[in-house]
């Protein structure tokens, strides 16, 4: 049977074989794309192909209609091809085309093209700041004949070496050396100085007053200049970190429980208490607040207009700690249900949970990577390699006391505080602690009293008796009196517990904080026996239940309070609920 031939005026479709399929082929960055087609330009392939049909005899005819289409696309292919001859500068700019006269401003840079310009930009801006500084050393070179190229070796490795050394730094491989850099003041020149701070009007080593019940979470943007509170009242508070000006966030959103959306059950908040909140964290990149407590919820606020913007719900506990890893929208959620979950900020969504602790789980501190490490009361501290799906287990000595709190000094160290007093450093290449020093917050220590300070190995009794008598002279500035081992009345055994640590980013600075009256400055380094060694005391009477230190190193900012964080175990009346502000002095 002879094959069936095609009508006229049918569209006949032509096969090229040598075009590959345009179908799911990937586009990169940089390459060039096909641009579209002007009305004009349209018109005029048309006209052509319509006229190619007519010159073209019967056999043009025979195609019908789709002669016209088929002689189009060819005209169209053969302007590409001319477009690929004429360069970049053809393609953006076509003859004839009716924007023409402003294609110079809709021409759109590729990603490349982009990230070229801007690391020549940045490139630019810190040859000048290098040439500046250094124009006072090259006068002599300019007197030889090779100072020119001296000159430039110089700047140019002035350069390299910033630059290397701002990236060890973001990505937290190098600690900046604040430590030794800070002055500790003379205690003859206590009353000089408070009367010249007030004089001045700084807010230093006052409590700012706003909470009415305790403060139970702090957070700290990275530029040092805003501080989000959060207590048991349920009140969430912005602070302005150099005036001490204060705003205060709408009420918390009631949980109303919907059949259809899940939350009930387990998830359901408690009937008495669930306007307590625990903890906070903070996004400045993302304009993004999280607060959460014992209503088992986790709040995002946005921080521009300070509404209520999402709500998660997936824990069967209160949530007792949240943290947010450091450029990204990762969040991480600690829960009195033995969980740690994990949500993502970006997709406003719940991505996975951990499992491994036996207990609570009180406190959790992130880095860079996606490493996590977690306290419990299960006596463990837990190392988490997120990506992988993997832990690793930390345990306290036998006859410790339990872990209470957690914060990375780098990517492969962190401190810990503990309900004895002790503060230990960690490292994931050891299962025990690297040092620890026990006893660290406590009483006692003035006259014949005990201190009780258990000093680790390689350290001196001298050492000992140092810690102590910082200790006792914060205490004795606080009210707090160091001439016996007992605890004031109502504050009990609790006044011993480490309840918060904290560490300035990226740099060898932490802070140690309890309920004894007094904040602990601490030195981290890489010195075989001397990783971990305590500084002097700020005075703080109360509960310290949350800390943060300044990246700069210019503040220690604590939240206090008359109660515990997650209690009310004890109680001291003499103590302010609110924020308290130590500015700390840095040697040039």
């Amino acid at each position: 049977m002879p094959p069936a031939k095609t009508a006229p005026g049918a569209a006949g479709a032509k096969k090229r074989p040598h075009e590959a399929p345009t179908k799911g082929r990937k586009v990169f960055a940089g390459a060039r794309q096909k641009v579209a087609k002007s009305q004009n330009q349209k018109t005029a392939a048309a006209a052509a192909g319509a006229n190619g049909a007519r010159g073209s005899g019967t056999g043009g005819q025979g195609r019908g209609g789709g002669g016209d289409d088929d002689d189009a696309g060819d005209g169209d292919d053969m302007f590409e091809g001319a477009l690929d001859d004429l360069g970049d500068e053809g393609a953006r700019r076509r003859p004839g085309d009716a924007s023409g006269s402003e294609s110079d401003e809709e021409v759109k840079e590729t990603a490349d093209e982009k990230r070229l310009r801007m690391a020549k930009s940045y490139l630019d801006k810190l040859r000048a700041e290098e040439d500046e500084a250094a124009s006072g050393d090259d006068d002599d070179d300019e007197e030889d004949g090779d100072g020119d190229n001296t000159r430039n070796m110089d700047s140019h490795d002035r350069l390299a070496n910033r630059l290397k050394n701002e990236a060890w730094q973001g990505s937290g491989r190098v600690r900046r050396e604040l430590a030794h850099r800070l002055i500790q003041p003379a205690p003859e020149d206590e009353d000089e100085d408070e009367a010249q701070l007030d004089e001045e009007g700084d807010r230093a080593g006052v409590v700012w007053r706003g909470h009415r019940l305790a403060v139970t979470g702090l957070a700290l943007t990275g530029d040092d200049t805003t501080a989000y509170s959060v207590s048991k009242d349920g009140a969430i508070i912005r602070w302005d970190v150099e005036s001490g000006a204060k705003t205060k966030y709408p009420k918390t959103p009631a949980v109303v429980l919907d059949p259809t959306k899940g939350g009930g059950g387990p998830m359901a908040p408690p009937r008495c208490g669930a306007a307590t909140l625990l903890c906070c964290a903070v996004s400045a990149e993302r304009h993004l607040l999280c607060t959460a407590g014992t209503d088992k919820r986790i709040h995002v606020w946005d921080t521009r207009t300070m509404k209520h913007v999402q709500e998660f719900a997936s824990h069967r506990g209160a949530i007792t700690s949240l943290a947010i890893r450091e450029g990204t929208g990762q969040m991480f959620s600690a829960s009195t249900d033995r969980t740690l979950k994990v949500w993502s900020l970006d997709d406003m969504a719940y991505v996975d949970t951990l499992f491994g602790h036996q207990s609570d789980v009180l406190g959790v501190a992130p880095q860079r990577r996606e490493r996590v490490v977690t306290v419990g009361r299960d006596r463990t501290c837990r190392f988490w390699k997120v990506a992988e799906d993997s832990q690793l287990i930390f345990r306290p000595n036998p006859g410790a006391g339990q872990l209470e709190c957690c914060t990375f000094t780098s990517p492969d160290t962190w401190i810990t505080g503990s309900d004895d007093g002790t503060v230990s450093l960690w490292s994931t290449t050891k299962k025990r602690a690297v040092m620890s020093w026990g006893g660290m917050h406590g009483f006692g220590g003035l006259g014949e009293s005990a201190h009780g300070i258990v000093v680790p190995k390689f350290s001196t009794a001298e050492e000992a008796a140092g810690a102590a008598a910082s200790r006792a002279a914060a205490q004795e500035l606080c009210g707090v009196s160091a001439a016996s081992a007992a605890a004031p009345p109502g504050v009990s055994n609790a006044g011993r517990w480490v309840n918060t640590v904290a560490a300035a980013r990226g740099s060898d600075l932490c802070a140690s904080g309890g309920g004894d009256g007094a904040i602990r400055l601490w030195r981290v380094s890489d010195e075989p026996g001397r990783q971990l060694m305590p500084l002097w005391c700020l005075p703080a009477r109360g509960f310290v239940n949350a800390l943060v230190v300044a990246s700069s190193g210019r503040f220690v900012l604590a939240g206090m309070g008359q109660e515990p964080r997650t209690g009310r175990w004890a109680r001291d009346a003499s103590a302010k609920n609110g924020l308290l502000l130590h500015r700390l002095k840095l040697s040039d």
